[in-house]
């Protein structure tokens, strides 16, 4: 009879060991996605560069309006290394019962930047009276910028950047959330 009062004594500590246990994985998941949570984790990625695009080409730059006497002019052949993502600090979270809503900030470009060791002159006409290389060189860079600016598709690597960011923020926030909750990035 003690025996059976032991064995029985066992499987109802075992059974209120198992339920407790149960209770408090589910306490744990239901606390663990909070929005304090999901922004932090997004805050740690801050400036996320999801795309780059390496744009590549001939700018002209003149200086100077005397030809031979102060007109000077050269053409260049650039390469710039323009970056464009999401600033993940202002992203807004909601979350609810059953989802997880991300409301992610305008795609933007975060730098355009013309890499000097790539710069190829070429038709360089000299002029007497305006000799400075190093201010040329500068208005020619500063040039070439604003080129890929205007130029490069900025508007389709920003959709790209878009879409490459709410993927990685996806599989970055799933894992943190219960199978009963959607996950909705906007």
């Amino acid at each position: 009879m003690n025996i059976l009062l032991a064995i029985l004594l066992m499987a109802v500590t075992f059974v209120l060991g198992y339920v407790f246990n149960r209770y408090m994985e589910l306490k744990r998941k239901k606390e663990s996605v909070t929005t304090t949570l999901i922004e932090s984790r997004l805050a740690d990625c801050s400036d996320l560069t999801t795309c780059n695009m390496i744009y590549v080409d001939l700018v002209k730059y003149e200086r100077g309006s005397i030809p031979l006497v102060t007109k000077k002019s050269f053409s260049m052949i650039y390469q710039a290394n323009i970056r464009a993502g999401i600033d993940l600090a202002k992203a807004d979270v909601t979350v609810s019962p059953s989802t997880v809503t991300i409301t992610l900030p305008e795609t933007e470009v975060q730098s355009i930047e013309v890499d000097t060791s790539t710069l190829r002159f070429y038709d360089e006409r000299l002029a007497l009276f305006n000799w400075s290389n190093k201010e040329d060189i500068s208005a020619a860079i500063a040039a070439a910028r604003s080129d890929a600016e205007a130029h490069a598709n900025l508007e389709k690597l920003k959709m790209q950047a878009r879409s490459q960011a709410e993927s990685v923020i996806y599989k970055l926030i799933r894992p943190a959330v219960d199978e009963s909750r959607d996950v909705v990035i906007r």
